[in-house]
C-alpha cells in the first residue's frame, strides 16, 4: 500500500486519465480523493459521480446538462455536472454502468474536451481530469462487446489496481483503530481497547465486504460496546463464514450440532494461523492446552 500510494502521489502531478479497479469496498473513492488533492487541481472541485445511482434515461442529462424542452420534464436549462467540475477533478465510479450510447459522448469529451449538452447544438468546452473506476474487469467488458475499446484505452492511460483487504493483514489493525476512534467521536462513547486476541482474529478474517464490512464491525462494536474497556474475541460478530463465504444463518439452516461447528471453526483457525497453535488459541480465547485436546477429540492431527 504504500508503494501504491507513492505511485498515485507520483501521477497525481500530472493531467492523464486513471482507472482504479478493485472489489468493492476496497477505498477507490478515497483513493480518488488522495489523488485530486495531491494535484495541481485540488483547489478546484472533485466531484464524485455514482454512475450506478442514476436512472440511465437520466445519466446523458446528468454529465452534460439539458436545454429547456429537450425531454418530458425539462422545463428549464440545466448545466451537468461536467460543466459544475470545470477545472477540477471528475471521479465516475462504477464507469462500467454507463451505457454505450454515453460512452460514445463520454470518449469524446475525453478527447476533445468538447460536448453538447442533451437538445443543444451550442457545443461546450470543458477541463477535467477524469478519474474512472470498476470493480469489474474492464478488459473482459471490452471482449464481450458492453464497454467501447476506446473510450477503455482512453480511461486507463494510468490504470491502478487496489488490493482487497485479505491481501494486507498488516493495514489491518491501523485501520481498526483508526475507524474504533471515529466512530467512538461520532457516537460519543469511550474508545475500547481491541485484546490481542481480538486483533489476532480481525487479522485473519477474510474481509469479503473489504474497509466497508471493517467499518461495520467497528461501529457495531462502539455501539453495542457498553463500556467495555477492552474487546475481546467473543464481541466480535462476522457476517460471513471465515471459509464458506455463506452466512452465520446457513450455518444453522445445515442443522449442524455445535460440536461440528467447533470443529469447522477450530480447523479454520488452525489453517488462518499456519499451524501455530499459539497464535490459535489466542484467537479462540482459550489456553494452548484446551486446543490440544480439542485438536485430538476432533481428528485435526
Amino acid at each position: 500500500m504504500l508503494s501504491l500510494l507513492s505511485t498515485a502521489r507520483r501521477i497525481a502531478e500530472y493531467h492523464s486519465n486513471i482507472l482504479i479497479m478493485g472489489e468493492s469496498g476496497t477505498g477507490k473513492d478515497l483513493l480518488a480523493e488522495f489523488i485530486h488533492q495531491n494535484s495541481p487541481r485540488k483547489l478546484r472541485k472533485f466531484m464524485k459521480i455514482d454512475l450506478s445511482a442514476i436512472p440511465v434515461n437520466l445519466m446523458e442529462s446528468e454529465l452534460f446538462g439539458h436545454v429547456r424542452g429537450a425531454f418530458s420534464g425539462a422545463y428549464s436549462d440545466r448545466d451537468g455536472r461536467l460543466i459544475a467540475a470545470h477545472g477540477g477533478t471528475v471521479f465516475l465510479d462504477h464507469i462500467n454502468e454507463l451505457p454505450l450510447e454515453v460512452q460514445a459522448k463520454l470518449n469524446r469529451v475525453l478527447q476533445e474536451k468538447q460536448f453538447e449538452p442533451v437538445g443543444s447544438n451550442v457545443t461546450m468546452t470543458v477541463d477535467v481530469r477524469f478519474i474512472a473506476a470498476s470493480r469489474l474487469d474492464l478488459g473482459d467488458l471490452v471482449r464481450k462487446r458492453v464497454f467501447r475499446e476506446d473510450l477503455y484505452f482512453r480511461l486507463s492511460i494510468m490504470p491502478i489496481q487496489l488490493p482487497p483487504l485479505r491481501a494486507r493483514p498488516g493495514d489491518i489493525p491501523m485501520l481498526a483503530k483508526h475507524y474504533l476512534e471515529h466512530f467512538a467521536k461520532l457516537h460519543g462513547k469511550l474508545y475500547p481497547r481491541l485484546h490481542p486476541s481480538a486483533l489476532d482474529l480481525l487479522c485473519s478474517y477474510h474481509w469479503p465486504g473489504n474497509i466497508r464490512e471493517l467499518q461495520n464491525q467497528m461501529e457495531r462494536l462502539i455501539i453495542t460496546s457498553d463500556g467495555k474497556k477492552n474487546i475481546m474475541p467473543s464481541h466480535l460478530y462476522f457476517e460471513f463464514d471465515a471459509s464458506t463465504g455463506s452466512t452465520i444463518d446457513a450455518l444453522a439452516d445445515e442443522c449442524l450440532t455445535l460440536e461440528q461447528i467447533e470443529k469447522l471453526y477450530i480447523q479454520k483457525i488452525l489453517q488462518n494461523a499456519r499451524g501455530n497453535k499459539s497464535k490459535a488459541a489466542r484467537i479462540l480465547g482459550i489456553n494452548r492446552k484446551t486446543l490440544l485436546e480439542k485438536r485430538k477429540r476432533y481428528g485435526l492431527d
